[in-house]
């Protein structure tokens, strides 16, 4: 018990100096005072996307929110006053489901809309998850992770809201989580595993609200957009897949970028190497969702094994998405407190708190350890999950 209280102790007061330190370069960054972390051109750029994509929509200019060039040379022109620098490469690649969710954003200017944004998603992730555990969500809203959400103006709170929101109501309100998890198909690469989840713990009820919230979106955003949007949609993920673009992206976001694909390019592996290195680690991130949520019972260490694999499975995603782990790091370290760690678990704990900016730092510098820190914090996750089999046996 006094080793528990220590462990607390020294973990809130390194999530407090982190918080700190996080709020302090978020303000110089917003006031333009000194620079005490990485330089951010354009503050909010995602949401812009965003913001962007409604107001093509609202003006009649519809064809431009999938054309990827024409796009952002339309965000160029309506964000002129707010850029220092000129916007290369922001393309809207959301279904959409996401434009449909927007849509009450564009009666306001884009500053008020991302206040508005992040608050709402912010409060809704709270309410759904932060509740549970006010100390440690104090800790998830000032971790590194939440600190790149609000820089780029994401929405890593709403995926963190719903998904953490939909897994907790599994067992008492299937009804409920399935909506909550069906509404997360608005972004794919967190939703992609969510089915098969579903699928595996025999959650028959959730999954079905979970396909049918999915498809009721679809078909919304169908009759307010009409089919040639949803057209365009498909047409640009295909050309994103193109070695051009998959190029361009890499070049102008590996440093934030923390997948299995961009450790192999960024260390020089030729591209069939890096896609085979890809495919491997979604392939065991697959065979282990599948065997934890058909072997085990719910618990912090299933959800946590499935946020994990969700990072492996995507080969595009950024550091502010490290949000969705952020939780389960908190409960898998409240865990180990309480029944003791495993050799280096303390140190994989503190690395997967710091990798969101740490990783930038490593990437720039030819060492991509972002995987490998995921992947420990998986490999935890999964021992925790057959660790609490046999204590209740």
């Amino acid at each position: 018990m006094k080793t528990e209280r220590i462990d607390l102790a020294v973990a809130a007061c390194f999530c407090a100096a982190i918080g700190l330190y996080d709020a302090l370069y978020l303000l110089l960054r917003l006031l333009g005072g000194p620079l005490i972390g990485p330089r951010i051109h354009v503050l909010f750029p995602d949401f812009l996307v965003f913001h962007a994509a409604v107001r093509a929509w609202l003006e009649g200019h519809a064809a431009l929110i999938y054309d990827l060039d024409a796009f952002t040379a339309f965000q160029n022109a309506i964000y002129a006053e707010r850029l220092a620098t000129t916007l290369h490469f922001r393309p809207f690649l959301y279904p959409p489901i996401w434009l449909l969710l927007l849509l009450p954003l564009g009666a306001l200017v884009v500053g008020k809309a991302y206040g508005l944004f992040l608050s709402a998603t912010a409060a809704l992730a709270t309410i759904l998850e932060g509740r549970h555990d006010w100390w440690g969500w104090l800790a998830v809203l000032t971790s590194p992770a939440a600190l790149w959400t609000v820089l780029a103006g994401q929405n890593s709170f709403l995926s963190l809201g719903l998904f953490y929101g939909g897994w907790r109501l599994i067992e008492r309100a299937p009804g409920t989580a399935g909506i909550l998890l069906g509404v997360l198909s608005y972004k794919p690469q967190i939703f992609a595993l969510v089915p098969l989840a579903l699928v595996a713990a025999r959650q028959w009820r959730a999954l079905g609200w979970t396909l049918g919230t999915a498809a009721g979106l679809s078909l919304a955003s169908l009759g307010v957009f009409g089919p040639d949007v949803w057209s365009a949609f498909f047409d640009a993920v295909r050309e994103a897949g193109s070695w051009r673009v998959v190029n361009e992206t890499f070049e102008r976001l590996f440093m934030q970028m923390t997948t299995l694909l961009a450790a192999a390019r960024i260390v020089g592996l030729p591209p069939g190497i890096s896609s085979a290195i890809q495919l491997a680690g979604s392939t065991l991130a697959i065979v282990a969702v599948w065997i934890a949520f058909r072997r085990h019972a719910a618990s912090d260490a299933r959800t946590a094994v499935l946020a994990t694999a969700i990072l492996l499975v995507s080969p595009y995603t950024l550091n502010y998405e490290l949000l969705l782990m952020m939780p389960a790091a908190v409960a898998l370290f409240r865990l180990g407190a309480a029944r003791g760690f495993y050799p280096f678990e303390r140190l994989v704990h503190l690395v997967i708190w710091l990798i969101p900016t740490l990783g930038w730092a490593l990437n720039l510098f030819g060492l991509p350890l972002t995987p490998l820190v995921i992947l420990s914090f998986g490999a935890i996750a999964w021992a925790r999950l057959h660790s609490t089999i046999e204590a209740a046996e």
